[in-house]
């Protein structure tokens, strides 16, 4: 069940950002010079094409082009697997689909209009650009919470659940608490069962569950520049390892996982990069986000 979807994974793998492509990419003077530079790797070549005509400058390209290479290369994944190891799958790259839906309804909950949230949606992993715009457009929370159980990403008692709570008035942080453990929820559901593959999801699951959690504890206890530090150190740790661990596995979950990791620690380094040519970054806070930590 593993072996056309997990070949296809090793293939891909090859094309990802190594090391010393990185450290190329961070000798670029500006967000047009890593344009540049991007788009000579054959991995974001069609991509950065694709956008060049919609993006109003550089540095917008580049973070229009990470996201659309997160949403194209862990969204074609479940399509690789049959059932029921698609529904492992589904569970590695849904958190990609958490951070969209959590991001609109932001931005929603912010005043912005249903148009402008749309017009710069960027598709999930499972939820389109068509899905996702339709949640966007809801005239409330609550019904942007059943349009997103509609489209079988969450359970139906999850939207129930999710609306109770918004309209009990307790602001966003509950709200979007509430949201993330409802993920939470549907990627075990699909990580059910006795098998190995099944019971390391749910343990990939768990510590991505922790790691939140370090995060909003320091940032209630620290602020935000400690959680920063907390989140950056936790996820790329995380990442790392599972990324390293994922070619020891060839016929199972791991290649998967391991596959995913890599993508996301990628764009990472990749926001980081740019926020050195774009925002300022120093390259000493720059440089600590591309050691690779695997142990």
């Amino acid at each position: 069940m593993y072996e056309y979807g997990n070949a296809r994974i090793a293939a891909l793998r090859g094309r990802l950002l190594d090391g010393p492509s990185l450290r190329r990419l961070l000798e670029a003077g500006s967000s047009a010079e890593l344009l540049v530079l991007l788009e000579r790797t054959d991995d974001w070549r069609p991509i950065l094409r694709e956008v060049a005509p919609l993006a109003a400058d550089p540095q917008g390209a580049v973070e229009v082009s990470i996201e659309r290479h997160r949403s194209a290369r862990l969204g074609a994944l479940p399509r690789w697997y049959p059932p029921p190891v698609r529904g492992l799958v589904e569970a590695l790259v849904l958190p990609l689909d958490a951070q969209r839906v959590v991001a609109l309804l932001r931005r929603r909950r912010a005043g912005e209009s249903p148009e402008a949230v749309g017009a710069t949606i960027v598709a999930g992993a499972l939820l389109g650009t068509a899905q996702l715009g339709a949640i966007a457009r809801a005239p409330t929370i609550a019904e942007a919470f059943h349009r997103l159980a509609r489209s079988g990403v969450l359970p139906a008692e999850a939207a129930v659940s999710l609306s109770g709570v918004e309209g009990a008035g307790g602001g966003w942080e509950p709200l979007e608490a509430g949201l993330m453990a409802a993920f939470d929820r549907a990627r075990l559901a699909r990580a059910t069962g006795r098998g190995g593959d099944a019971a390391r999801v749910r343990d990939i699951i768990a510590a991505e569950r922790a790691d939140r959690e370090a995060v909003v504890g320091e940032l209630r206890g620290e602020g935000a520049s400690a959680a920063a530090h907390v989140e950056r150190e936790t996820t790329l740790a995380r990442l790392d390892r599972l990324a390293a661990a994922g070619p020891r596995d060839p016929l199972g979950i791991g290649a998967v996982a391991g596959y995913v990791a890599a993508v996301e620690a990628q764009a990472i380094r990749l926001r980081a990069i740019l926020a050195r040519v774009a925002a300022g970054w120093s390259g000493q806070l720059v440089g600590t986000y591309m050691t690779a930590r695997t142990t």
